[in-house]
């Protein structure tokens, strides 16, 4: 089969593989679109100590059931669209067994420690199945649409976290493709205003297309004094910290209202993970401050619902669409952060 594989940093390279035999308990999946996504750019750019090279990377996908292992005939058709979490968990473990599969202790994932998407065929193991990661496509979703899901439900994962009500103030810094799920998230939660914060002034533009009530570039005006006068020196009650950046951490802290959440949702770079921070405005202000990463299955599901009866428009995202052979020059558009979301179709 076609694919694309990494053989070291920024070396992608288009190759003949065999195609995936699959045991009696997994499924092999006809790709027909997966997304780029910022964990693939820098696992390209910098390495992984997961990933061990060669490897196939792409975890954001659909595509066609094309084999069905003997232990699962009477439970998938071939030839049903789906899209499947990448994560795979064991299903045992006392996070799995309480719905927090995000923080399973056995959990490895597609197109990171095991072969991924970015390929005709893929491969999907028997953990899928049994932790219910399959989920069939409804016929008014496009494949593309589908490929989106991942990083949706991840985004979801988030605010669920940050439990965003009715009426908050949510401020998102970055505005990414993640940070732009997170805009139509919090709305459609009922945020009474969502402020964005981005240092590239086409993709601050683009987030008002997206539902922001107002854009600041901190890079020209004082981000503290921008949102205080935006939300009449209370702060933002929720801010999504959507990029993997040490400042943007600290300035949440600027931001905040007392009481209020901080999630740190983009991790950060190998060498950059201390960060100092003044403690004693969470401990005076009350200010809750975590993280989310990934998502549980359950999040999944319902971000595939909400796309599929129309709560949420994910195919604005989607800006450049490639190949399978022109790999290499989707991971440089979305380096160069031009556009939202490139999608490959093998």
């Amino acid at each position: 089969m076609r694919a694309i594989r990494l053989h070291s940093i920024k070396d992608l390279r288009f190759e003949e593989v065999e195609e995936p035999e699959i045991s009696e308990d997994e499924v092999l999946i006809r790709v027909r679109a997966a997304t780029i996504c910022a964990t693939d750019v820098r696992i390209y750019t910098y390495g992984d100590s997961r990933v061990k090279l060669p490897r196939i990377l792409g975890h954001e996908f659909a595509g066609d059931v094309e084999k069905v292992g003997a232990n699962l005939r009477g439970h998938l058709k071939i030839g049903i669209r789906v899209t499947v979490n990448p994560n795979m968990y064991c299903g045992r473990c006392r996070y799995c067994i309480t719905g927090r599969h995000e923080l399973c202790v056995s959990r490895y994932a597609l197109g990171i420690d095991v072969d991924g998407a970015l390929a005709e065929y893929i491969r999907i193991p028997s953990e899928a199945f049994k932790t219910g990661a399959i989920c069939e496509v409804p016929d008014n979703l496009s494949y593309e649409e589908a490929a989106l899901i991942e990083p949706l439900s991840a985004c979801l994962h988030g605010q669920d976290v940050a439990q965003t009500r009715i009426g908050d103030i949510v401020a998102v810094i970055g505005a990414g493709p993640i940070g732009l799920m997170h805009v139509i998230l919090a709305k459609a939660l009922g945020a009474s205003k969502v402020i964005v914060s981005e240092v590239e002034e086409e993709r601050l533009k683009e987030a008002a297309s997206f539902g922001a009530d107002h854009l600041i570039n901190p890079l020209k005006d004082d981000l503290s004094s921008k949102v205080n006068e935006v939300t009449y020196g209370h702060g933002a009650d929720v801010v999504i910290v959507a990029v993997g950046s040490p400042i943007a951490q600290q300035q949440a802290l600027s931001i905040v209202a007392r009481g209020g959440k901080i999630n740190f949702f983009g991790g950060l770079p190998s060498g950059k993970e201390i960060v100092p921070l003044n403690t004693n405005l969470i401990h005076y202000r009350e200010i809750s401050v975590f993280g989310s990463s990934s998502q549980s299955i359950y999040d999944f599901h319902k971000a595939l619902n909400l796309v599929s009866h129309g709560v949420l428009n994910v195919k604005r995202f989607i800006t450049h669409r490639l190949s399978l052979e022109e790999t290499p020059k989707a991971f440089e558009i979305v380096s160069s952060k031009r556009g939202l979301k490139v999608c490959i179709n093998p």
